[in-house]
């Protein structure tokens, strides 16, 4: 039957392209019908039951619905599949006996268990073809209906179309069966990676290129090398040369997917040149898409097993030197079926690990190792073990143990167990002594809680500085915009006094900051921006720091030059210094005393600065303790307020600064600090500052529309500042939003010219702001400009990383503001 054959043809190659046996056997049933001469029939996948029953389930069925509830049933589970697991029918007999079923008179054969529903189409003649993959009963046939019936020629006529379907059936369980393996072996090798730091085996994941991703402990034990120096090679370096081409064909051949398991012995070469013969079992781990991810390698030292192969007489020999150089202890621990414990060999180091004689009464009694447990934990160490040995288990444990003479060490026990042929078991195990490595996780710990509690302690005093620098805002701001109004001029007095304010200002602003520095100094990570210092203009500077409390207290200050001197510094630690020495030596001084500032060339690399005061004076024991932190040396106890922190602080930056700093002193007869900094020779000269007058802003063309600036700020002292500021530029309207939202919708609305955002608003953040408007095309040109308390230099990195123009710090320096809003709004053209 030519036909037939075309057919078988078509049926393969639709299973090729498609490999979805629904499809295939859908377009295949109605050739079938065609030519069976038959009226409606199905094909079906033998499945089985946990008890080994067999079932149908149908890949495609013909319609014989008959009213509206079959018709939603074959459509219901035509997706997973109609399952019928009564075998008390016509293709019941022929799935149980294996052998096709013939039934031309279906209604009166005695193999049909029963009627069929009602309305069901009639079954006059029936077909059932049981198909066999092998010895393999995998599908059925079901024709029905064929006039004048079914025989033996149709069956052997239609024997290859059924050979041919047997076979794709099988392909699909075959495939079906290979998934489900694979899976199974994903999910295993899953739950083995969680336990890769838990194993008592060396143990290494290596990537495709031979680079080891992770290693265990054990695994640098054994190859002796530390974790930072394997993680940087690949298992090339630590293979033998003999044994590479070997360990590189099964890479390939791991990453290929040819292999997912195999165990091999291979030898390491260690620091020194030894090779140590190792146990591999190298396992292939692939991800849900089955790509290779790395290998997983299980390495057990056989070094010893392989070198007793080659030199059996000297194997005693050799372990027993080996095992007494190694820390701690190599035993082996023996428990008969009466639950009797001995150790048959212990190597020397149970002599300090449990000071016992390994030759001793402890070989045929362990309990004397036993008994040095410490109480409470002996029934623990003892379960564990038995439990273990039970199962044939590794064991490992950690425990302590009292000496009588070393006091309490804690160790580790590991161990793998062999059950001999008389019934007991002996385990060979190792035990090292871990005080040393718990007592330093315990200083980690320690650490990392001392570090944990910095880290808390930098942001509180972050969040503080944010406090304090918001109303220094208003008193720095509103004092520049004083001195800097040309449409107001101030008379002499007033722009002294003002500079007072200002300088004053400016040095509580700076310790804020040293506040911040503190918890720096103390990790290391304080800023330092040194350059070339006059110290003689520094000087001067400190002196009018410190000059109001001076006269207030009655003490004069005095500075005597040693000529035209620089040093290098950082400008505002150096002012820090000096005030801090300053501003001690006018609270200790008496009434009518006075403080001498003495600067002098020690030689041509160094300069000192010597602060001497007519004080009280400070005891030698005083002095002992003078630059610790919080102690103010029993002056807390004097009306004379402090910290106890300025000293402490001045010796930290001056060491910063490559410095260093002395005290000479005698009760009675005040006291002299010496500060030492490295010599520089004097800048080039710049033009001297004329004072802080703010720039000029040009004059808008006439008839021009003002530019506008939105200012987003939810502080009300805030947006007074910059709208008296903006007074001083008729060309600027300023327009407020006192919300992230309220700025969003604003700028939306009417863009501005220019964009000034504060960072921390009542419901979002500056950075949420920007991130608001960074998408609309209207805004694209706009600078957008980043004015906050917020000083943090992450915080500042952040900002102009996220798309701010630029960023200023309050208190805000009103020169600079304004010089930025007219450098900004100078290639802006006015909005409409």
């Amino acid at each position: 039957m030519p036909e037939l054959g075309a057919l078988i043809r078509q049926l393969q190659s639709q299973f090729v392209r498609s490999a979805e046996p629904h499809r295939v056997f859908d377009a295949l049933l109605p050739e079938l019908l065609r030519l069976g001469e038959s009226e409606y029939g199905f094909i079906a996948e033998v499945w089985r039951q946990p008890d080994g029953a067999p079932y149908l389930k149908i890949f495609t069925l013909s319609n014989i619905a008959w009213d509206t509830a079959s018709r939603e049933r074959v459509e219901r589970e035509r997706v997973d599949g109609m399952e019928f697991h009564n075998l008390k029918t016509l293709f019941g007999a022929a799935l149980v006996t294996g052998e096709p079923v013939i039934a031309n008179d279906a209604p009166n054969d005695p193999r049909r268990g029963g009627g069929l529903p009602h309305g069901h189409l009639a079954l006059n003649t029936f077909l059932g073809v049981p198909l066999h993959y092998g010895s393999e009963l995998v599908g059925m046939i079901g024709l029905a209906n064929r006039q004048p019936g079914y025989d033996a020629a149709l069956l052997d006529t239609l024997d290859p179309l059924f050979q041919s379907m047997a076979g794709i059936i099988a392909s699909v369980q075959l495939d079906r069966q290979r998934r489900a393996a694979e899976s199974a072996l994903r999910a295993s090798e899953e739950r083995w990676r969680h336990s890769f730091e838990m194993a008592g085996a060396g143990i290494a994941q290596t990537g495709a290129d031979g680079r080891l991703l992770e290693v265990n402990a054990r695994f640098c034990e054994i190859v002796g090398r530390s974790r930072e120096e394997l993680l940087a090679a690949s298992f090339r370096e630590l293979t033998h040369p003999d044994d590479l081409a070997d360990d590189e064909a099964l890479l390939r051949r791991l990453v290929a997917g040819q292999v997912l398991r195999e165990n091999r012995e291979k030898r390491y070469l260690r620091p020194d040149g030894t090779a140590l013969w190792v146990q591999l079992t190298v396992t292939a781990v692939f991800d849900a898409q089955g790509r290779f991810q790395h290998s997983v390698t299980v390495a057990l030292d056989i070094d010893q097993r392989r070198r007793a192969e080659a030199a059996l007489r000297e194997r005693e020999a050799l372990f027993t030197k080996l095992a007494d150089r190694v820390p701690g202890v190599l035993l082996q621990f023996n428990v008969d079926v009466q639950g009797v414990a001995r150790v048959p060999y212990a190597s020397r180091g149970l002599r300090d690990l449990f000071e016992l004689d390994p030759d001793g009464a402890v070989r045929d009694d362990a309990r004397l190792m036993i008994e040095r447990v410490a109480n409470g934990q002996r029934k623990r160490v003892w379960e564990t073990l038995e439990r273990a040995g039970q199962r044939l288990e590794s064991w490992a444990i950690e425990f302590e143990v009292d000496l009588p003479s070393r006091g309490r060490r804690s160790v580790e026990a590991q161990g793998s167990p062999e059950r001999l042929p008389d019934g007991s078991t002996t385990w060979h195990g190792y035990i090292s002594d871990i005080t040393d490595r718990k007592q330093a996780d315990a200083a980690l710990m320690n650490a990392q809680a001392a570090a944990r509690a910095n880290e808390a302690k930098t942001e509180f005093l972050s969040r503080m500085s944010h406090e304090l620098r918001t109303p220094l805002n208003a008193v720095l701001g509103f004092t520049q915009l004083l001195l800097g109004d040309p449409s107001a001029p101030l008379q002499d007095s007033q722009r002294g006094r003002l500079g007072h304010i200002e300088r004053a200002g400016q040095h509580l602003l700076a310790m804020i900051g040293d506040v911040l520095d503190l918890s720096r100094i103390e990790t290391g990570s304080l800023p330092l921006a040194p350059q070339a210092i006059d110290l003689a203009a520094l000087i001067d500077e400190s002196f009018a720091l410190v000059l109001p409390t001076a006269r207030a207290g009655g003490v004069a200050l005095v500075q005597r030059a040693g000529g035209d001197l620089h040093v290098q510094a950082d400008p505002v630690r150096l002012r820090q210094v000096l005030v801090n020495l300053l501003s001690n030596a006018v609270k200790y001084n008496r009434s009518g005393g006075q403080v001498v500032v003495e600067t002098a060339g020690v030689d041509e690399h160094a300069v000192r600065i010597a602060v001497t005061d007519t004080g009280v004076g400070l005891t030698p024991a005083q002095q002992l303790h003078l630059f610790e932190p919080f102690n103010r040396l029993g002056a807390e106890r004097s009306s004379i307020e402090g910290t106890g922190l300025g000293l402490a602080i001045t010796l930290r930056l001056v060491e910063l600064m490559d410095g260093r700093i002395s005290v000479h002193s005698q009760p009675g007869s005040g006291s002299t600090f010496n500060v030492e900094l490295r010599r520089k020779p004097a800048p080039p000269a710049r033009p001297a500052a004329t004072g802080q007058a703010l720039p000029d802003a040009a004059a808008p063309a006439s008839g021009s529309a003002p530019h506008s600036v939105l200012y987003a700020e939810d502080n009300r002292l805030n947006i007074e500042l910059v709208q008296q500021l903006l007074l001083l530029r008729s060309g600027c309207e300023l327009r407020v939003a006192y919300t992230g939202r309220e700025a969003i919708e604003s700028a939306r609305r009417q863009p501005p010219d220019l964009l000034l955002i504060d960072m921390h608003l009542g419901d979002m953040s500056g950075l949420e702001v920007l991130d608001a408007l960074r998408d609309d095309e209207a805004l694209e040109q706009v600078p957008r400009i980043a004015l906050s308390a917020d000083a943090q230099p992450q915080v500042v990195r952040a900002a102009l990383e996220r798309g701010f123009d630029e960023y200023l710090t309050k208190p805000v320096d009103v020169a600079e503001l304004l010089r930025c809003l007219d450098r900004h709004l100078a290639t802006r053209r006015p909005a409409r």
